[in-house]
């Protein structure tokens, strides 16, 4: 099943030259998915608290063909992609302006947690089949694995807020985003963000000291997330690599 809903975003998701910002475009893709998941009568949240187990991402690829601006008429589509796991999913999704052309496309995983024990968990069968999982995905390729490079070129220390907190008592998955742009030269940022990889390692938490480290690789940049020794994430930004076979 592919649910669709317009999106009607704020005036701070868009920059300068009123264009809708990168996390802003993953606010509404997670929206969208969770909207999808109370339309199938699975809340989020209430799983996270009566049931102690939750749905965790493990990493993002989102590709930006055409950023959206302020004048276009928006609508998310998103379906599940048929799990080959009972713990282990993949969200897809597409931005589309109202003419229907495809501005973004993004393919999330996910993968059922233990919040007592932090160990992967099952989900039902029926819990799957309640969004009639589709058999297509966003993406007819395959990326080689995202890793945090040998060596970086800058870094910088990161104070957490108490707004970059969800209610899971961790960053929020989109703030790992905005965190890693705090790095990323202007130059980059000036040609535009046209797509980007994020991969969850380990989540980090309000109190930790965070230490940002940079540097170009593979056409793009990339963006480590550290709390001490411990690598917590990895954002990619605007690779340029050959796809796997």
């Amino acid at each position: 099943m592919i649910f669709t809903e317009t999106v009607y975003p704020r005036v701070e998701d868009f920059d300068f030259h009123g264009q809708m910002t990168p996390s802003a475009l993953l606010k509404a893709f997670e929206n969208v998915s969770s909207h999808h998941a109370k339309q199938v009568g699975i809340s989020v949240m209430e799983r996270s608290i009566n049931n102690g187990t939750a749905w965790m991402l493990t990493d993002w690829r989102v590709e930006i063909l055409r950023t959206p601006t302020h004048k276009d008429k928006l609508l998310v589509e998103t379906w599940l992609f048929r799990p080959n796991s009972s713990s282990r999913t993949s969200r897809e999704l597409q931005m589309k302006d109202g003419a229907g052309n495809i501005l973004a496309r993004g393919s999330g995983r996910f993968a059922l947690v233990d919040l007592r024990t932090n160990l992967v968990a099952k989900a039902s069968p029926e819990e799957a089949e309640r969004y009639q999982p589709e058999q297509k995905t966003v993406f007819d390729n395959r990326l080689p694995r995202l890793r945090a490079p040998s060596e970086y070129s800058c870094e910088m220390p990161l104070a957490l807020r108490r707004s970059d907190i969800d209610y899971n008592g961790h960053v929020h998955n989109t703030a790992y985003l905005d965190l890693a742009l705090e790095l990323v030269p202007d130059t980059l940022l000036e040609e535009g963000i046209r797509s980007f990889r994020i991969v969850y390692r380990h989540p980090l938490k309000y109190g930790d000291a965070v230490q940002l480290r940079g540097g170009r690789a593979n056409g793009g940049w990339v963006t480590s997330l550290y709390c001490g020794d411990t690598l917590c994430a990895i954002v990619a930004l605007n690779e340029n690599l050959k796809p796997l076979a």
